[in-house]
């Protein structure tokens, strides 16, 4: 038995042990590990001063950035400053090495297109440079030590440098390693490092590169280490240590968000004093740990630091290993204002370090949360809208056994009478973990069994993964490996790895003409009527360092894997939605699923929390790590129902269903050895709990598409914070246990067993009324309320001032319920005014990008319910209409109702029925169509 053969076992072995199990933690990385985190982290003040040289600053042509040179006064390095200014209050801070010997790798798939830049105004006075973005924008270069101050209207936000912990480590070349270039182009390398001198590339030196009177810094640099060694593998790293740092200092701000994805609160924690800090590099992170900074398998360098009276924002476009450290601390610098205010106030420090690539930021201005929403995603993207059956309940294993057993779960969702959409297929669907291939004996015909999904409205997901069995007789590998289009290891040949088929390729997505070649396997005939589930694509690599790739493999034009870790997965789901839209002609919305994803991927996927346990903890962590991820951009999300792992207990699983049927993606999806976990298989009780949360789900199908709708937009999450719509109420800075959907509703999940009640907080002054929407009683803002939580309830209030569209006709799936008739639910404010708005369109084609949609907004006030259809669509011509309004806290029984079709129409009486005991107030059967104007009138 060869030693490979040995080390797969041994991999399996980790991978599939009992659920019982949990992370080694000693397979993952900390900062002290990692050469280049530790270096950064242990950086004084004074290690190294830079210094702006002003008489080198410039402006462009265009008058939309400026350059100028930053030297390190202790290496004589020199830095290229650029400075831009980008539409909607954003600025761009670029620095690179200003002559590198090897070009250093910028991002550029992260971004939604180029930045429309806008005029920035220079000026040079007293020693500074002064820039000017708009009217209220102001940055002040200080030149020595070099420092950026970024102001609004005064008042100081952000020091960048304020520390001096500047530094971009040159690039150099390895002596002894020479460059190899292939015939397509890409510079893969050769290292001619003796094995002797392995764990010391520093000893072997050319000749020709060596400097008797070299200065004392460039000494220092030989005498580091080049390799680096974790857990017996080594990184050989070709062109020496060339991490890049830098600290950012928002000032007036004592609350940091974001930067996900960690299994952690939604405020981040201070890391500086103790601890690792926040790492980002997409890990397959088996069982994960909660409330540690340890990275898991998404990296969004996105940051929100908020406060009562600012939001700002701040993206750090690197797509390698990334560690942030947080620290909480004051400021009485003289700097708080622009006009020399010294009172001490809040400060959070984060410090940014980065294993390679160039310093790249976006700062966003605000001032509110949902302006840096707008902002950032402007940059890397809105978010897609899903087609409507991906909103609805997903029902997956590791694995559906065949094709009987996918009819048979399929028809018990019916004979139980809950709705679902999705049926789900893991890898044991496939010829021996071949992608794109089925097991014949067990799915002998998959297009019969995608067809009695679809007739009844529903749809089926397979997974693909991006490794790629190593067998000549497999026609993608045969393909993969033909046309060239593998990641390289570091000697320049195919890259092999470790995954579920054994012996694997992995195709190098960084390349576009691999992620087109990539695309065409979705056109495949039994293939191109499934949804797809990209897994392991951070990437996953048994054998390999912290069980993904080596970082000195290499992709395309010679870009080492340490360069585009981070997009890696992002990349595989590129190549995914484009071959969805290019099998059925560009017509259909795709759906895909991805467990990787980088700032951007929103454009093309939804997300999950990856391999959670079924237990409260990860129960509870979920809300916090789903609001961390819309916030920074990526809203389609959700967690794995039950969780993962281990076997959830009835009353967890029914606690888990409610939860999820309040976030924006719901799947009940478990491992291959725990015990199946279908809504029927559990006590009656706690079925019809099951199937009351998944109805619950349908009702509100409609609130949801239209926050997709908005979403994609303006960039806004669907989950927020308290603090999203609520900024000055300091109360619910910390709190991550409720949140809102939109505007309009609270939610607080019930995550401890055995709670007959739970704590509510309703944010907002006492003007804010929030309405329970099952007693209808009604909490004042700014109070805290005991919630009575029996096993059939789960806590959601409606907002007072907000309509919410809904439908409650029980369909099997959403797709067949996309013309049923709408109940709008109103819940009013103490002015008896309410808002709200209605997206609808066919829900399965791309015709919404031609404008074949209907948008309205919805408005109660001085008794009038108005709907104004502000996007009308011609050629999208919906036969909704509105079948009842339910409106709570209306103050009187009204003397008469009726309808008017608007702008002139048929004018006629309504019933209705006003209950005095809840103040609540029920048109039935307005029967108007929901594309066209009207309004109701309420008489007193």
């Amino acid at each position: 038995m060869t030693w490979k053969i040995l080390l797969l076992l041994n991999c399996l072995t980790v991978l599939l042990l009992s659920p019982a199990s949990c992370v080694d933690r000693g397979n993952f990385k900390t900062c002290n590990d990692a050469r280049f985190c530790k270096k950064h982290r242990e950086l004084k003040s004074d290690d190294h001063i830079h210094e702006l040289l002003v008489d080198s600053v410039t402006a462009s042509s265009a008058g939309t950035s400026i350059s100028g040179t930053v030297k390190n006064l202790k290496t004589n390095d020199e830095l290229l400053l650029e400075v831009y200014g980008v539409r909607d209050r954003t600025v761009r801070i670029k620095l690179n090495e200003l002559n590198p010997s090897r070009k250093r790798y910028e991002v550029e798939m992260s971004l939604d297109g180029t930045p429309d830049y806008v005029p920035i105004k220079m000026e040079k006075q007293h020693g500074q440079i002064q820039l000017l973005l708009g009217d209220t924008i102001h940055l002040t270069l200080h030149p020595k030590p070099f420092r950026i101050d970024v102001y609004e209207e005064g008042t100081l936000l952000s020091m960048l440098n304020a520390d001096n912990l500047l530094l971009i480590e040159p690039m150099r070349v390895k002596p002894g390693f020479v460059p190899e270039v292939d015939e397509k182009g890409a510079d893969h390398g050769e290292d001619h490092v003796e094995e002797e001198n392995h764990e010391g590339g520093n000893e072997v030196k050319d000749e020709e590169t060596k400097q008797d009177d070299a200065p004392a810094h460039e000494e220092e640099r030989r005498e580091e280490p080049w390799e680096e060694t974790f857990k017996g593998h080594v990184d050989s790293k070709p062109f020496g240590p060339n991490s890049i740092g830098l600290d950012v200092s928002f000032i007036g701000f004592d609350n940091l968000y974001g930067i996900p994805e960690h299994a952690d609160s939604l405020r981040l924690r201070s890391t500086k004093a103790n601890g690792d800090p926040y790492r980002l590099y997409n890990l397959d992170v088996f069982e994960y740990e909660l409330n540690n900074p340890m990275a898991l398998y998404g990296a969004i360098p996105f940051i929100i630091a908020h406060s009562e009276k600012h939001t700002l924002g701040m993206f750090w476009n690197n797509a390698a290993e990334t560690w942030i450290d947080i620290d909480y601390t004051t400021t009485s610098t003289g700097g708080s204002t622009m006009f020399g205010d010294s009172s001490s106030q809040p400060k959070a420090d984060t410090h940014w370090i980065s294993e390679t690539g160039i310093i790249d930021i976006f700062l966003f201005i605000g001032p509110k949360p949902a302006d840096v929403s707008r902002q950032f995603t402007t940059i890397v993207g809105h978010p897609y809208l899903p087609p409507h059956a991906a909103i609805g309940y997903h029902q997956c294993r590791w694995n559906y056994n065949d094709q009987k057993d996918v009819q048979t779960v399929h028809e018990n969702f019916d004979h139980y009478d809950i709705p679902m959409d999705v049926m789900w297929l893991d890898i044991e669907y496939t010829d021996g973990k071949r992608y794109f291939t089925w097991d014949a004996p067990k799915f002998a015909n998959p297009d019969e069994m995608i067809k009695n999904l679809t007739k009844f409205g529903r749809n089926l997901v397979v997974i693909s993964d991006p490794h790629f069995k190593k067998d000549d007789n497999y026609f993608v590998y045969k393909d993969l490996k033909d046309k060239d289009f593998c990641v390289k290891s570091k000697d320049g040949g195919n890259f092999e790895g470790w995954c579920w088929p054994g012996a694997s390729y992995y195709p190098d997505f960084i390349n576009p003409a691999v992620r087109d070649w990539y695309a065409e396997l979705y056109s495949r005939e039994t293939f191109k009527d499934a949804w797809t589930w990209n897994d392991m694509n951070e990437p996953s690599v048994f054998n390999g360092p912290e069980v993904t790739m080596h970082k000195d493999n290499i992709h395309i034009d010679g870009l080492e894997h340490r360069e585009v870790h981070n997009i890696y997965g992002m990349a595989h789901v590129m190549a995914s939605f484009d071959g969805h839209l290019k099998r059925h002609n560009y017509q259909l919305r795709p759906f895909i699923l991805t467990r990787s994803f980088f700032a951007g991927s929103q454009r093309h996927a939804a997300v999950w929390t990856g391999d959670n346990t079924a237990d409260w903890n990860h129960l509870k962590i979920a809300a916090p790590m789903l609001l961390s991820l819309n916030i920074a951009g990526m809203t389609f999300v959700g967690a794995d129902i039950g969780g993962f792992f281990k076997n959830p207990d009835a009353q967890l699983m029914a606690r888990w269903f409610q939860a999820a049927a309040f976030v924006p993606f719901m799947r009940n999806h478990a491992h291959i050895d725990t015990r199946r976990r279908e809504p029927w298989l559990f006590d009656e009780q706690s079925m019809f709990v099951m199937r009351d949360a998944v109805r619950a789900r349908y009702t509100f199908l409609p609130f949801w598409y239209t926050l997709f709708f908005h979403a994609n937009q303006t960039g806004a999450p669907l989950m927020r914070p308290l603090w999203y719509e609520f900024p000055k109420d300091s109360t619910t800075f910390g709190m991550d246990d409720e949140y809102l959907l939109g505007n309009a509703l609270l939610v607080k999940p019930v995550t401890e067993e055995n709670a007959k009640q739970t704590e509510v907080y309703f944010p907002g002054d006492s003007s804010e009324n929030w309405h329970d929407i099952s007693s209808l009683q009604i909490h004042k803002g700014g109070t805290k309320a005991s919630i009575d939580t029996p096993l059939q309830k789960i806590p959601v209030f409606q907002r007072g001032g907000t309509i919410i569209p809904r439908r409650f006709r029980v369909r099997r799936s959403s797709i067949l319920a996309i013309e049923d008739p709408i109940t709008l639910s109103i819940a009013l404010n103490d002015e008896q005014i309410a808002n709200g708005s209605l997206y609808l369109d066919d829900g399965i084609t791309r015709n919404h990008l031609e404008g074949d949609y209907v948008f309205a907004k919805l408005e109660l006030k001085d008794n009038l319910l108005k709907s104004r259809v502000v996007h009308p669509s011609k050629k999208y011509q919906t036969k909704v209409w509105l079948e009842r309004v339910y409106i709570t806290g209306f103050k009187f029984k009204p003397s008469g109702v009726e309808i008017h079709e608007l702008p002139a129409g048929e004018r006629k009486p309504l019933e209705f029925f006003y209950d005095e005991t809840n103040r609540v107030l029920t048109v039935r059967k307005p029967g108007v169509n929901m594309g066209k104007g009207w309004a109701i009138v309420i008489r007193p």
